[in-house]
């Protein structure tokens, strides 16, 4: 009876972690923080391949003079077929950032990403 009920709520947990959405915060954004940069980011879905998009801040050619102290990558998709991102350079305690986001395979992208900075 006890393996039945640790099974069941293994399988509840599981259903309950899959409705939520994988967003992803790095750094610290306190009050006094402003906010850089915010993007909207929709990418449709590729069968049978994943769908990768890169955010880059600041934009190519394009200075910042402020220190980037958090970074928030809000996924959208809340049934469990969302996305993930990762830092490849920078980010907090940086004036620059490049982010990857990806998609689980056969899905796309739907994110919105916030910097903030000082």
């Amino acid at each position: 009876m006890l393996k039945l009920r640790l099974t069941a709520l293994t399988a509840l947990a599981c259903l309950a972690a899959t409705s939520y959405a994988i967003s992803s915060t790095w750094g610290n954004i306190s009050n006094s923080a402003q906010l850089l940069h915010a993007e909207q980011v929709f990418n449709a879905s590729s069968p049978e391949k994943y769908v990768n998009r890169e955010i880059k801040f600041p934009k190519n050619g394009v200075g910042n003079g402020r220190i980037i102290t958090g970074i928030r990558a809000f996924d959208q998709v809340t049934n469990g077929t969302g996305g993930h991102a990762t830092i490849y350079s920078g980010g907090p305690g940086f004036n620059f950032v490049t982010l990857q986001l990806q998609s689980q395979y056969n899905y796309g992208l739907m994110f919105h990403v916030e910097i903030y900075g000082k």
